[in-house]
């Protein structure tokens, strides 16, 4: 009769311990080592704008010119703070984005897709190369407050014009689609463009920002803000209006126009910050 060998529970006893470690090592290895997917935190906008403006308010009521400033900076400023903030999320996505690619981390679905979105609204295409990375970076900034609500109040004449009241554009952007805003009364013979309608004055606003950085006519402005920036310097509208001057036919004079406001109304977009400005920003 054979005699079973003494080593056999031995060889057993090893083989399912063998049998643990591998399995613990691919747990170690799915929550630990490789967490890049499923840790990644993708940040949200959480700012809420409780009224962007469906109907501008009848500033042509206001008989008093200090009053109807007054009015029209504070319903305007929670809009332009709105959109600024919401580029500075996009911004965050961005930087968070590239952090992950340059420790060639893969990027997870949500994030992916968040950041697709952004480069798309910025005029480029997914995935970035260096330089059109470099160029995405310049246009993912801020406009200062002061500038959207100077050049909001000379396009639109303090929010009174035909466009602003009929159709809330602030900014006199045009349209080229039959149908699409209002037809201009001095329309020349043979052009085809509308001045857009919005079905707020927020999509105004937004339309308006997103204009101004990406739009060829206003590469001067983003390098004036870019050297700013990477100055740490503070960025005002006055800095950036000289890249202006392609807005208007009337150029240089408009520019001079723009900053002339800016400065004579400082001190009423200063007193909307404080009412209006700072309570919206630390809710």
């Amino acid at each position: 009769m054979q005699v079973p060998s003494a080593r056999s529970p031995k060889v057993f006893i090893s083989l399912i311990i063998l049998s643990l470690l591998v399995g613990l090592f691919f747990l170690i290895n799915h929550w630990v080592i490789k967490p890049n997917l499923a840790s990644q935190n993708v940040p949200t906008f959480s700012l809420v704008l409780d009224d962007p403006l469906y109907t501008l308010p009848n500033y042509s009521e206001i008989t008093s010119i200090p009053v109807r400033k007054d009015a029209f900076f504070k319903s305007l400023l929670p809009l332009a703070l709105y959109e600024n903030e919401r580029i500075s999320w996009q911004r965050e996505q961005l930087i968070l984005v590239k952090g992950q690619l340059s420790q060639d981390k893969a990027l997870a679905a949500e994030l992916l897709d968040s950041v697709t979105k952004i480069v798309s609204y910025y005029g480029f295409e997914w995935p970035l190369d260096d330089k059109g990375w470099d160029a995405l970076e310049r246009r993912v900034h801020q406009v200062p407050v002061d500038l959207v609500l100077m050049q909001a109040a000379n396009e639109s004449a303090w929010g009174t014009s035909r466009f602003a009241r009929e159709g809330n554009n602030l900014f006199g952007q045009w349209c080229f689609t039959k149908g699409c805003g209002l037809v201009p009364a001095g329309r020349d013979a043979g052009k085809s463009h509308e001045v857009q309608k919005f079905t707020t004055v927020l999509e105004s606003v937004q339309s308006y920002m997103n204009n101004i950085n990406t739009h060829r006519a206003y590469k001067a402005l983003r390098e004036l803000r870019e050297k700013r920036y990477e100055a740490g310097k503070e960025i005002k509208g006055v800095d950036l209006a000289p890249g202006l001057i392609s807005y208007s036919e009337r150029r240089q004079a408009y520019v001079d126009e723009l900053i002339q406001m800016m400065n004579s109304n400082a001190k009423f977009v200063d007193q909307a910050m404080q009412d209006v400005g700072l309570p919206f920003l630390n809710q």
